[in-house]
């Protein structure tokens, strides 16, 4: 999901056990975003221990906001990079979404079902998004050696296909 998506989701908008959240104002339009099983059954234990609250999913934390939830995460997610190892001067929320969907691409997935999970208009965007790298271009190069290895046999170059030519070519030279 885009950052500003996860940051207006409602509890009534999450569907555990649909596995599916709804956006009802996403940059594309309308749409369901598909969840893991483990993320719901995460946000429903937050949930029932909250003593299952309607409303915001992240309310703002301040009195005196202009928006009823929180219009930035970026100090808790550098934070939880941070916690993760990893840089957050490389990693954003934004980058995790091309990760998913070069991910989705390398597992084999078909372009419009990424492109339903992703929330984009366009499969020229998907398209867009996947950073596919050498490694897996090489890899998949190689995969089709396997499937190839016999195919080209004697059969294909002689027969009476490529003798009636022959014969033709002669009488036409003739």
């Amino acid at each position: 999901m885009r950052h500003s998506e996860i940051l207006r989701i409602k509890w009534e908008q999450v569907g555990f056990d649909s596995l599916r959240i709804h956006i009802p104002e996403a940059k594309a339009g309308m749409r369901e975003q598909p969840i893991l099983t483990s993320l719901a059954n995460r946000l429903k234990e937050e949930w029932q221990a909250r003593g299952r609250p309607k409303g915001w999913l992240f309310p703002s934390s301040r009195a005196d906001a202009k928006s009823p939830h929180r219009t930035a995460m970026g100090k808790q997610f550098a934070r939880t990079v941070k916690r993760a190892g990893l840089d957050p001067d490389r990693v954003t929320p934004h980058i995790l979404r091309h990760t998913l969907i070069t991910e989705l691409v390398k597992k084999g997935v078909d372009l419009p079902t990424i492109q339903r999970v992703s929330g984009h208009k366009t499969l020229q965007m998907v398209l867009r998004y996947t950073q596919i790298a050498d490694a897996h271009v090489d890899e998949s190069v190689r995969s089709l050696d396997a499937s190839f290895s016999d195919a080209i046999t004697p059969d294909l170059h002689t027969g009476p296909k490529v003798a009636s030519l022959s014969n033709a070519r002669e009488r036409k030279k003739a």
